[in-house]
């Protein structure tokens, strides 16, 4: 039995997603296996597109296709396959039509990560072609048990036993099956120098327990790939060397590299960080017995479609290979079509990349002299920081909050088409922003807490105004600049000069009956102004596209008799890509 692997790159148009047309860069790998007459040991390395048994073995003379699955026990035996293994238990089988058997049949779907027993009719080789994706799952050993497993090596120069099993003491002289060209398990060991075949399935004896993955493990931050999902812009991953010698890794993109990616680095001597873009190979030194972590990022503002995909292999220098895929989707593909159908008018093109909610901090650095008029801010101790939130809209208008819950709402669902006992979904759920509390309880809560779903609440005590929402002047965004007068009235319970119980103060007559402006207004001229490159010279994943930042001004009138002004830094990170406000 002979396996290859070839890489294919597709873009494909996916139709309509939520009333607006997305399109997909999608990666794939085709894993071509050889079968030889007779029974084949094969370990699927993908998660197949096409699951279904028959459809994956149609046009080839197979007599069956198992499967092992076994009790809490584990396998106790190696069993020949030519001895029969439908009464053995834990096997599950697939015969195909029209054999007699068929009616036997309990195993329907291919999965990845997998070996399976293939038993091929006649007299010829053939092959089968697996098209997918690879997902990053460790071998799940059976204690004092054999385990049917394939192992991740590379199928240029493929380790040998010894080698791949010489830092596991749960497998050191411990047997090995493979099944040979007559159909019968033969008996090797985890010593042999016999070298390891990709895509065929062997039974391993484990003594104990065991989480050995090879010489080189990889362990992701999260999940089964790199999947940056609409609010991720990071993701790391952890490569350990237990070779028991220095050496390397090497991570190499497999297909187009069209995914927009980044790889952090760090100065160990000055601590300064960067993001370079990660180009075709990644080379990463692996001291003996260290963990090496890699953290990628995804460029947003380059990605070409509304999901883009990626396969990169990872390589130790003693051929143990990990597939991984990863995948990134714009924050919300169509964000502007989206919010033309929700209210917000008709798009103006460019504005709907930054719509959403924006948080972050202003970090004030300068304050000047009011006492003697100053004008110029001076350089104060130590920075203090205040909370923003700015919501974007669909067509590019922002405006500043103080207070807003995230909820869900439920999707509706219409009988079938196919199957009218059935129902299916005809408008999916969606999460909203809402800063009319009266609203609340016509959504689900957006998370879960103790129980009971819930809102997420996103808040500031750093400013205040009358209602919810505050118009900004200007556009969002890097090269832009935004300004806003925020207004504190006199009978704003937030206005600094009111008392309520103080005589002097409480905006009464002396009476206490009619209104008399004893507070006095205050207004806070803010402008922000958005920086193109990264002020801290980090430029992070996501930055221009899921984070912003740029400088901070402010002018104070009425706080003191003469006008204050301060200065800074602001960063705000998009936290949600709802486009609408209360919808």
């Amino acid at each position: 039995m002979k396996l290859s692997l070839r890489i294919v790159s597709r873009s494909a148009l996916v139709g309509l997603l939520l009333c607006f047309a997305a399109f997909v860069n999608a990666a794939s790998v085709q894993q071509t296996i050889t079968l030889q007459p007779g029974w084949n040991a094969i370990y699927v390395e993908l998660e197949p597109e096409e699951k279904d048994i028959a459809a994956l073995f149609a046009g080839l003379p197979i007599a069956s296709v198992w499967r092992w699955l076994p009790d809490s026990g584990g396998a106790q035996f190696i069993r020949d396959p030519s001895e029969g293994l439908e009464n053995v238990d834990g096997w599950f089988a697939w015969f195909p039509e029209p054999r007699p058997e068929a009616f036997l049949t309990n195993l329907f779907r291919i999965s990845g990560q997998t070996a399976y027993l293939v038993k091929l009719e006649g007299g010829t080789s053939r092959q089968i072609t697996i098209v997918g994706k690879p997902r990053v799952l460790p071998i799940a050993w059976q204690s004092n048990a054999f385990t049917l497993t394939g192992l991740p090596v590379s199928p240029d120069n493929p380790p040998s036993f010894g080698e791949f099993f010489s830092a596991s003491a749960a497998h050191q002289a411990q047997p090995i099956y493979r099944l040979n060209t007559n159909g019968q398990w033969q008996l090797i060991d985890s010593g042999s120098s016999a070298a390891i075949e990709p895509g065929v399935a062997y039974w391993v004896y484990t003594a104990g327990n065991s989480r050995y993955q090879g010489r080189m493990n990889v362990v992701l931050d999260r999940g089964e790939s790199v999947e940056f999902g609409g609010a991720l812009d990071e993701i790391q991953l952890v490569l350990r060397n237990r070779s028991g010698v220095n050496s390397s890794f090497q991570v190499e993109r497999l297909t187009d590299g069209a995914l927009p990616m980044l790889f952090k680095v760090e100065d160990a001597e000055t601590g300064e960080i960067g993001w370079p873009r990660f180009q075709k190979t990644l080379v990463l030194d692996a001291p003996d017995g260290a963990d090496v972590f890699l953290d990628l990022g995804i460029e947003r503002s380059q990605l070409s479609a509304d999901r883009m995909e990626e396969i990169f292999a990872i390589t130790d220098e003693f051929g143990q290979r990990v597939l991984v895929h990863a995948g990134g989707d714009s924050v919300q593909p169509g964000v502007a079509a989206f919010a033309a159908n929700n209210g917000e008018g008709a798009a103006k093109a460019g504005t709907g990349s930054f719509a959403g909610l924006w948080v972050g901090e202003v970090a004030i650095n300068g304050v000047s002299q009011a006492q003697q008029a100053g004008t110029t801010p001076t350089p104060t101790y130590r920075p203090f920081s205040q909370r923003f939130m700015i919501h974007v809209n669909g067509v590019g208008q922002a405006r500043l909050l103080k207070d807003v819950i995230q909820m869900w709402e439920e999707g509706t669902y219409v009988p079938s088409s196919i199957d009218p006992t059935l129902n299916e979904v005809d408008q999916p759920g969606r999460y909203v922003l809402l800063t009319d509390k009266s609203l609340i309880g016509l959504y689900e809560g957006a998370a879960n807490r103790d129980g009971a779903s819930v809102g997420i609440r996103y808040s500031t005590i750093a400013y205040d105004f009358e209602g919810d929402t505050l118009d900004f002047n200007g556009s969002f965004g890097p090269g832009g600049e935004l300004s806003v007068s925020i207004v504190v009235g006199t009978e704003l319970p937030t206005n600094p000069f009111l008392h309520r119980y103080h005589p002097d103060h409480d905006n009464k007559d002396p009476e206490f009956l009619n209104f008399r402006a004893e507070a006095y207004q205050v207004v806070r001229s803010v402008q922000l102004v958005f920086a193109s490159e990264d002020p801290l010279g980090r430029d992070p994943p996501g930055w221009g596209d899921s984070i912003v930042g740029g400088t901070f001004a402010e002018a104070i009138t009425g706080l003191h008799k003469n006008a204050i002004f301060t200065s800074g830094n602001f960063r705000l990170r998009r936290v949600s890509a709802v486009a609408t406000l209360n919808q």
